[in-house]
């Protein structure tokens, strides 16, 4: 009888913990027409670089709340734009690796270095990219109205536009 009930309970495991991998719809009650990324570059080293992605809606059917973008290693959390052509789903990614770092303050009077930040101990959480993309592959995850499923939708075609190179100030 113990068999039988530890068996259960592993079948029951087995058929019910694949339910949380993202499944993806086909159909979607909107269209996007010509997806692009532009890749972008400050002047200055601390001025940051990275990526925008724009995903311009054509049309949109149900009222769609736009949840997470996943694209080229990285998730999103995507906002509406709205200008005289229509709606836009944009996602800016900022590669933070090349921002600068603050000022120190080294002195023999520990008093003078009060300002000063301690270095993070803590790593930041790395969640894992559920999805295998190419490069011209974006994942869009919506919700539709009334509903808390998140849906996943896959498409391709993002295009790369020429990247913005901010020049820097010039030096007097």
């Amino acid at each position: 009888m113990r068999k039988i009930s530890v068996l259960t309970i592993v079948i029951l495991f087995a058929l019910f913990g694949c339910s949380s991998q993202k499944k993806m719809v086909m159909e979607v009650p909107f269209t996007i027409k010509d997806p692009s990324c532009q890749d972008y570059a400050a002047g200055k080293e601390e001025g940051g670089s990275g990526f925008i992605l724009s995903l311009p809606i054509i049309d949109n059917k149900d009222d769609v709340t736009f949840e997470e973008i996943f694209f080229r290693g990285h998730i999103m959390k995507p906002s509406l734009l709205q200008n005289e052509k229509g709606t836009t789903l944009i996602c800016k990614w900022e590669n933070k690796n090349k921002q600068g770092t603050p000022d120190m303050v080294m002195h023999a009077d520990p008093r003078e270095e009060i300002g000063n930040q301690p270095p993070s101990l803590l790593k930041t959480e790395e969640v894992e990219f559920p999805f295998d993309l190419e490069k011209d592959e974006v994942v869009i995850g919506f919700r539709k109205k009334g509903k808390k499923k998140i849906y996943y939708h896959k498409m391709k075609g993002v295009k790369d536009k020429l990247p913005l190179v901010y020049p820097s100030r010039p030096k007097n």
